[in-house]
């Protein structure tokens, strides 16, 4: 049989990438590339673009990226190269491509990797026929992609904004339509979106162009009117424009791998660039979600990386509060401007770091009245925690996909916050302070009356569940095994400590891990 395999110019690969690990794209220069998130959530990185990325979404490289996993699932993507010299398809593929469900492209993709094994010519017929209904679908527009187009559109153009009549044309529908199909996607209309990312963009040039006036900020966003954009903003954020811009009167960057902006935006200050975990916090630009929206214009530096310079020095800061990073190794990232830097120590205790910043910006008994309050809602969560940690003696774990973190009785400040202030009482043969890696044997030897699992994956958990040497743990047994929603557990600053705090004893009460 005569073989088509040698005409035939295209590769595919699936892959699997676990949270923060990185693969790259297109890495030949003279291939193109086109690929299918079929599960995850994830980052995709060129020289000119970043990218957010989801199960459904396909995208078309010219020219070399990295693709980033953001999801505590697996980010799978498949990929079709195919050399630029016998292309047919790029011209098709240059725009935005159409969403498409998982249950629908995952057959077609895998009927492509089928036939590209294939040798004969018949599979090369098969291959060339599913490949052209592959790329009829991903050009086929939906609602969905003329809306999402539409997004992009009002996010590109605030100082010339386009019109409902305009987006409504380029998504093929009349104005009425669109708006209904925009409010749907979006939850607002066009207006009110516009709106949303004025105040955003206000946000972010009060806080990153020093000495601008309010007036050039509503120029800048399009609004001429500053008196309309003051009262918009106002309503919108809470406050005016002009007490915003105080909170940041002291431009003070915080180059740490730990969220000192808590306590920055605790005492009333907004730093104009904060660290951020991309991978970790994926759905709120790589911060828990209660800091999200406190966070808005503030630049948000990647700490799973090496810190840039120029990254921190182009918001122009007044003061940078810095602590060791990266495994305890200082990095010298701002010689240049030792002046500004104020270095922090890392420390064991939260309010240590709140009252040593209080002190630097000089509002140390605002702080004072922050303890009291956190104080004060620890004793009434202790209170109410009575009935579950009056009997049995306590053990915590981390399921991680690899291992088992087994906590210990302090050194930590989620440890110290269970075992001395909400009365916990920690099995007496747990080690101190810190984690050690265990095994379900060394869980099951520790036997502890009442088991706490934190910041597991639902998949891990499972997993570990159903082996036998689960089943070996007293507090399986006895059904005393708690399994809260820890993900954005993070006492470590004021306004993180009081989030979890509040919603702690319910949610702590309602975790029992069933059989």
């Amino acid at each position: 049989m005569l073989s088509g395999k040698q005409f035939e110019p295209y590769k595919i690969a699936v892959s699997s990438l676990r949270g923060g690990l990185s693969k790259t794209i297109n890495e030949n220069s003279n291939d193109f590339t086109l690929i299918y998130i079929s599960a995850g959530k994830g980052t995709i990185e060129t020289r000119n673009r970043r990218l957010k990325v989801e199960a459904g979404k396909s995208c078309f490289f010219s020219e070399t990226g990295i693709i980033t996993s953001a999801s505590a699932d697996l980010l799978t993507v498949y990929i079709l190269t195919w050399s630029k010299d016998k292309d047919v398809f790029s011209r098709f593929l240059s725009g935005i491509l159409a969403n498409q469900e998982p249950s629908k492209m995952v057959p077609l993709w895998e009927e492509l990797r089928k036939w590209n094994k294939d040798k004969s010519i018949s599979a090369e017929c098969r291959f060339q026929s599913q490949l052209w209904n592959m790329m009829s679908i991903l050009t086929d527009r939906t609602e969905v992609d003329g809306i999402e187009e539409a997004v992009d559109l009002i996010r590109n153009n605030l100082s010339q904004p386009v019109t409902v009549a305009e987006l409504a044309s380029k998504a093929n529908m009349s104005p009425v339509s669109f708006t209904r199909a925009f409010r749907k996607r979006t939850g607002m209309a066009p207006k009110e979106f516009l709106n949303g990312e004025r105040m955003r963009a206000a946000k972010q040039l009060m806080l990153q162009k020093k000495g601008i006036t309010a007036k050039e900020v509503a120029q800048q966003i399009g609004m001429q009117d500053e008196f309309y954009f003051s009262r918009l903003f106002k309503m919108k954020a809470g406050l005016p424009p002009s007490v915003f811009m105080k909170r940041a009167k002291e431009r003070i960057a915080v180059v740490s791998q730990l969220f000192l902006q808590d306590h920055l935006l605790s005492l009333g200050v907004q730093p104009v660039a904060a660290p951020s975990y991309p991978t970790v916090y994926p759905a709120s630009n790589g911060v828990p979600s209660y800091l999200q929206k406190e966070l808005e214009g503030t630049m948000l530096l990647n700490a799973e990386k090496p810190f840039q310079p120029e990254a921190i020095l182009i918001t122009q800061p007044d003061r940078i509060i810095k602590t060791p990073l990266h495994n305890y190794q200082l990095q010298n990232v701002l010689l240049s401007q030792q002046e500004k830097v104020h270095h922090i120590q890392l420390q064991p205790d939260w309010r240590q770091y709140l009252y040593e910043i209080a002190s630097m910006i000089g509002c140390t008994s605002r702080a004072e009245c922050i303890e009291k309050d956190i104080r004060c809602l620890e004793c009434k969560v202790r209170d109410k925690l009575c009935p579950i940690t009056k009997k049995g003696r306590w053990a915590v774990i981390w399921i991680r996909p690899e291992e088992i973190r087994l906590y210990g009785q302090g050194g930590h400040a989620l440890l110290n916050l269970f075992f001395q202030n909400l009365g916990f009482e920690p099995h007496p043969d747990l080690h101190f302070e810190g984690y050690r890696i265990a095994g379900l044997k060394d869980v099951a030897d520790l036997n502890p009356d009442k088991l706490l699992i934190l910041w597991s994956h639902e998949r891990d958990v499972w997993r570990t569940a159903h082996t036998p040497e689960w089943n070996k743990i007293r507090a399986v047994q006895t059904g005393e095994v708690y399994y809260p929603d820890s993900h954005e557990w993070d006492p470590w600053g004021p306004l993180g400590r009081k989030k979890m705090l509040e919603a702690f004893p319910d949610d702590l009460l309602k975790a029992k891990l069933k059989a």
